[in-house]
């Protein structure tokens, strides 16, 4: 097993929400020519060994995106779904309110492909700026600093293309305007107690109507079997997504998202919805408007 642990890129906490009496949920995966459900500990699924650590540094550097930032992410994350999964008015502190927030970019950009892709797009950052780096640092040469930048780095300041990729993968999910942005949405969980279907989870969760900058904008994620977490722009679109909910209509049309999206997995509180998943999963349906968007590196 590796020795850089397991990188959650679906969080515990949140999968906890689909177990049963066993402390299991059900993950469908396509391992071969048929998709299987399995029981298993959420703790036991949705993780990549060593996703976000960047090698090359000192031990304590090098998993910061998971033991300080991620970890951040997802604890202040638990802690607003608890206030969610709560009956309203709901009482947030402006941290839990940003973590959640944080937490919703976090499903976009956290799953292994987006993670490479950042990872590759920091390196090429740096790239592009090493020239320039090189020449400030002559510039500003001191008589006891080592003949050249690659010997600074190496001796000072190990991998720092590794770092700048880290730093990119960081200011992604916490993007200032971005947060506050979904901040200042209008935050909804609409509740089920019976419904036909329950709703299901991937490793691709969060639904999206028009990005979230236009004025019928929607992002939406299920928090559990019988709960979605909607955000809306305005009274009006909050509404519509009301209507459609109490018509019954919803659930199957996330499902259908949900599932469509899903790269590997796809979570359910049980199995009974195997042949459902079975015509969907990994059919790698577009989850939200930036994820096969290609880096021009030279217009970063």
């Amino acid at each position: 097993m590796s020795k850089e642990g397991k990188h959650h890129y679906i969080p515990v906490s949140y999968l906890k929400q689909w177990i049963g009496g066993d402390g299991r949920l059900c993950e469908f995966s396509k391992p071969y020519d048929r998709v299987k459900p399995r029981r298993i500990h959420p703790d036991g699924t949705g993780y990549v060994h060593g996703l976000n650590t960047i090698l090359g540094l000192p031990p304590h550097e090098a998993n910061y995106l998971k033991t300080n930032f991620m970890q951040l992410t997802d604890n202040y994350a638990s802690r607003a779904l608890r206030i969610l999964l709560a009956k309203t008015p709901w009482k947030f502190t402006d941290k839990e309110r940003s973590g959640w927030s944080r937490f919703i970019v976090s499903l976009i950009a956290r799953n292994p492909e987006s993670i490479e892709r950042l990872k590759d797009a920091g390196h090429a950052l740096f790239d592009k700026a090493l020239p320039d780096i090189e020449a400030d640092d002559a510039n500003r040469e001191l008589s006891t600093d080592p003949p050249t930048y690659a010997e600074y780095v190496a001796k000072n300041f190990p991998n720092p293309r590794g770092r700048a990729a880290a730093t990119l993968i960081r200011r992604v999910i916490d993007d200032p305007q971005l947060g506050n942005w979904i901040n200042q949405m209008r935050w909804m969980v609409l509740v089920n107690s019976y419904p036909k279907n329950l709703l299901l989870t991937s490793d691709r969760p969060v639904v999206m109507t028009n990005g979230i900058a236009h004025e019928d904008a929607q992002i939406l994620i299920p928090i559990s079997p019988h709960h979605a977490f909607v955000a809306t722009n305005n009274v009006k679109t909050e509404n519509y997504v009301r209507n459609v909910w109490h018509r019954r209509q919803m659930i199957e049309q996330v499902n259908e998202r949900v599932t469509r999206q899903s790269h590997k997995y796809v979570y359910g509180f049980s199995d009974a919805q195997l042949a459902f998943v079975s015509a969907r999963l990994g059919m790698k349906y577009t989850a939200d408007p930036v994820e096969n968007l290609k880096m021009d590196i030279h217009r970063i």
